[in-house]
């Protein structure tokens, strides 16, 4: 009986060591911890400030230039100012379009041939204090399919020219928002 305990205790042992050999080491874990050099430039590319106090009227202004893209509203959370939406786009041609972002991205390609992507799109406000604005960020992912839909890859989008010109229609939306036009 006592035999079988110590087996059972270094079986214990060497999975122990076996699984401590496994885990990630402290230069991995600082590496994970890290954000890369470009982060703080990608993040001032997604985000922008409103003069405005209304949070709320930067939420609908946001889900209708969302919905104006092709864009269906998956989720929206007001009380936490998130709006998470997505749209199904083919893959083919989405790069070569220069100069010209949201029609590569958003435009009509539904129907084409060849691999197919999953544009995921999430939108968080933020009130500034003292009602001196809010701030909108907005991150655009892809999510690349083959034709029998298995996922090929994800990467996130941060082409200055399509928030730009995401932020510009949001400008132009919250505008007409705001004078109920």
């Amino acid at each position: 009986m006592r035999r079988r305990a110590v087996l059972i205790g270094l079986i214990g042992l060497i999975g122990l060591i076996g699984l401590a050999g496994c885990g990630p080491s402290v230069p991995q874990e600082t590496a994970a911890l890290t954000l890369p050099p470009d982060s703080l430039a990608v993040r001032q590319i997604q985000t922008r400030r409103f003069d405005t106090a209304d949070e709320q009227l930067m939420l609908r202004a946001s889900a209708a230039v969302l919905q104006d893209l092709g864009f269906s509203i998956d989720e929206t959370t007001p009380g936490a100012g998130l709006i998470i939406g997505s749209a199904t786009r083919s893959a083919l041609g989405s790069r070569q379009v220069g100069g010209q972002p949201l029609l590569s991205l958003f435009g009509t390609q539904a129907g084409g041939w060849g691999p197919r992507q999953l544009i995921r799109v999430s939108i968080i406000t933020h009130p500034l204090g003292g009602g001196h604005g809010v701030t909108v960020r907005a991150t655009f992912q892809r999510v690349l399919r083959n034709g029998g839909g298995m996922v090929m890859g994800s990467e996130s989008i941060d082409d200055p020219l399509l928030y730009q010109a995401f932020f510009d229609r949001l400008a132009q939306s919250a505008f007409l928002e705001a004078h109920a036009i």
